[in-house]
């Protein structure tokens, strides 16, 4: 079969599902369905075989597999992305990293000084160096350990998930290629997230605790 008999033929396969899926008519225990489903994936793996594509490296990531492994195109995302290839070879390629060495500001309130600190983080290619004061040097993407050393020493409170945030921001910045005013924008409000939980610390007994 000809690529492009091959690639007609998965394309009218994945408009009928995403139809069904669109329109909640979509049952994966009926067996036409099932059917339909089977033969969309192994097109498209032997699709894949002919154009041998390239594909955005979240798509992979986000599969667990590698575009060779059949159940790569066990779902829609990347049966999409084939054909965007087919039509485009540039269509998956990776954003530019634009932001590696650049220098953002996180600006917190702290109860301990009654006024925000600003805190200076330089974005690298393993996580974040960290600038404040007397602590500070480079980190993971978490923000590990300075970021936190430097909370911790001054008794704000933050949200227990903040490493897990940071970690993402830092990986799409990457994987997005996100402007400079893109990651400030997203920095600006993990810092009033952190702000938020300081000053709303509890107060009276609480505050010879930390």
């Amino acid at each position: 079969m000809s690529k492009e008999t091959l690639t007609s033929e998965v394309e009218n396969l994945l408009d009928n599902v995403l139809k069904l899926i669109n329109t909640n008519k979509w049952n994966q225990t009926n067996p036409e369905h099932k059917k339909m489903w089977k033969e969309m994936v192994s097109k498209a793996v032997e699709l894949h075989k002919i154009v041998k594509p390239k594909h955005h490296k979240y798509m992979i990531k986000n599969r667990g597999v590698e575009p060779d492994d059949p159940e790569f195109y066990n779902h829609v995302h990347p049966i999409q992305d084939l054909l965007k290839f087919i039509k485009n070879p540039h269509a998956n390629d990776d954003p530019e990293d634009q932001t590696i060495d650049d220098t953002f500001e996180f600006n917190v309130y702290s109860r301990r000084w009654g006024h925000a600190d600003r805190y200076k983080f330089k974005r690298t290619s393993k996580g974040w160096d960290i600038n404040f004061v007397s602590i500070g040097g480079p980190s993971n993407r978490k923000g590990q350990p300075f970021l936190f050393e430097n909370l911790d020493h001054d008794g704000i409170n933050y949200p227990e998930e903040l490493p897990g945030y940071m970690e993402w921001l830092w990986e799409q910045a990457q994987e997005l290629g996100l402007t400079h005013d893109q990651v400030q924008e997203a920095i600006d409000q993990l810092a009033v997230w952190v702000s938020i939980c300081e000053e709303n610390s509890p107060k009276g007994i609480w505050e010879g605790f930390k």
